[in-house]
Order: C-alpha cells, then sequence, then structure tokens
C-alpha cells in the first residue's frame, strides 16, 4: 500500500508526528492485514459456502412468509385487527429486529467472527422472550411496551402484566424471563455461553469461541466456533417470527412457515456436517 495513494492520510500521518519510515512499517502492516483479511474469506468461502447461503435462504424464506402474512394483516377488517393491534404491533417490530441482527450474525459469520456472531444472538435472545411475555399477557403488556419506546423505561412497562407486587421497584429481564411462555432451559446453556461472550468475564476471555478448548488465544478470525451462532440464530428468528405469525393465525402463512421450518432443519444439518467435517477431532 502506498502513501501516495492516499494524499490525505499522508498528511494526516505527517500531522500526528510519523516519519516517513513509520508510516511506511504502519501500512506494509495493514497490507498485510489485508491480504491475510482475502485469504481467509477465501477459504471460508471455500468451507462454508453452502452453509452461509443456507442461511441467506431462510433469511429470504422467511421474507416471504412475512409478506404473505403482512398481506393477509392488511387486508383484516378494523373488528378482526382492532383487539390485537398493539399484540401486532409490538411483536411486528421485534421480528424485524430479530431479522435485522439475524444478518448483521451472518456478516460475522461469514468473517469469521463466532465470538461477535455469539454475542449478537445474546440480544435475538432477549427478543424472543420480550416477544413471548407480550404475546402471553396480551394488550395491556403491548401497549405499554409501546408507550415506553419513548421514555427511559427498559421492563417496568411489564408491570401491566399483572403478575408484580405492587410494591416492586423495578422489573429486570430476570423476571422476565421467568414469567414469558417459553421453554427457557432448552436456552438456558447457550444463554449464558453469549452472557460471558458479552461481559468481561474470565471464561469469555479465556474460553474464546473460535479457539477449541482455548488452546490458542485468537484476536483474529477463525473458522472454528462459527456454526453455532448461525444455528441458534437461525432457530431464534424461526421462535420470533412463528409468535408474530400467531397473532392472527392464518392458512397460507402456517403453511409456508412449516417449509421455513423444514429448510432450518437443513440448514442446521449443513453447518453441522461442514463443521465436523473440518474439525473432525472436536468434542465440543
Amino acid at each position: 500500500m502506498s502513501i501516495n495513494e492516499h494524499t490525505g492520510l499522508a498528511e494526516s500521518f505527517k500531522s500526528a508526528g510519523f516519519s516517513a519510515q513509520e508510516t511506511t512499517a504502519v501500512l506494509t502492516e495493514i497490507a498485510k492485514m489485508r491480504a491475510e483479511e482475502k485469504s481467509f474469506a477465501e477459504k471460508l468461502e471455500k468451507d462454508w459456502s453452502a452453509a452461509v447461503l443456507a442461511s441467506e435462504c431462510f433469511y429470504a424464506i422467511l421474507g416471504q412468509v412475512n409478506e404473505v402474512f403482512t398481506k393477509y394483516v392488511k387486508a383484516m377488517s378494523d373488528e378482526s385487527f382492532e383487539p390485537k393491534r398493539h399484540t401486532y404491533t409490538a411483536l411486528s417490530r421485534l421480528q424485524r429486529r430479530a431479522a435485522q441482527q439475524y444478518m448483521e450474525i451472518i456478516t460475522l459469520v461469514k468473517n469469521g467472527f463466532s465470538d461477535g456472531a455469539f454475542a449478537r444472538w445474546r440480544s435475538m435472545y432477549e427478543l424472543s422472550v420480550i416477544s413471548s411475555f407480550i404475546l402471553k399477557y396480551g394488550e395491556a403488556v403491548a401497549e405499554k411496551f409501546i408507550e415506553a419506546s419513548e421514555s427511559q423505561d427498559r421492563y417496568d412497562w411489564a408491570m401491566a402484566c399483572g403478575e408484580f407486587p405492587e410494591t416492586k421497584r423495578h422489573v429486570t429481564f430476570g423476571d422476565i424471563l421467568k414469567l414469558c411462555d417459553m421453554d427457557t432451559e432448552v436456552w438456558r446453556d447457550n444463554y449464558t455461553v453469549a452472557n460471558q461472550t458479552v461481559h468481561a468475564s474470565p471464561q469469555g476471555t479465556f474460553g474464546r469461541l473460535g479457539t477449541p478448548d482455548g488452546e490458542k488465544l485468537n484476536s483474529g478470525r477463525s473458522e472454528y466456533g462459527i456454526a453455532a451462532p448461525a444455528i441458534q440464530s437461525a432457530n431464534t428468528l424461526a421462535l420470533v417470527s412463528s409468535m408474530l405469525f400467531s397473532v392472527f393465525p392464518e392458512e397460507d402463512t402456517m403453511e409456508k412457515m412449516s417449509l421455513a421450518v423444514k429448510w432450518l432443519e437443513q440448514l442446521i444439518d449443513i453447518y453441522s456436517d461442514t463443521h465436523d467435517k473440518l474439525f473432525p477431532d472436536d468434542d465440543n
């Protein structure tokens, strides 16, 4: 990389006090980093192209299901729509946010950042918990959730469910987790790992997802560990989407969603088989 290609950057280096030799050394390192990035991308594309494509197909398939569902909802009479208007509004926004996070995770997966991808999945999982809670308690809670978007209230909107004593000062995510209508035990281990990955924990620091058994501390890209966040994010997006579609059950939507679930099974198999092929001695 030549400094002459970036005249503005050259001036910035000079203003910061770098000598010509120091500047060249920095840019040489950047050129090396970019070459390594390109080489890694080519290898990941070769090894994981089918898996990543399966993830992208899943996003597209769910997008098609959502189109069918949205068309159905828009055609509903006010009499049918109004009793669940807030629930639909809240869950549709949560589903859209989950869909965006899903694509963020796939972007991280494509670049070999399993820790970052799993940390992002933590947010997706929390969206599924909130969706389940709102779906369980209905309009009153959904309306308070929507109203809270204009405030600094994180979880106190959940008081509208009627399950908490009036003397309770604040509702926590843990409170909602206990009351939501989904099997949180199934996700407990993954959520624990995701929390460790997000926070400055010793487990998340020494037990990196991108390195088997933490044998080599890795601060760069790795093919190891990317299957887990890819699979979990797909599972979670399917769950949040199903919750949304259940607000107004409709035959065409359910039929297409069943196809999406079947594709999800294929996606899981593709990622699992690819991981096993690349890491045959892995016991994790």
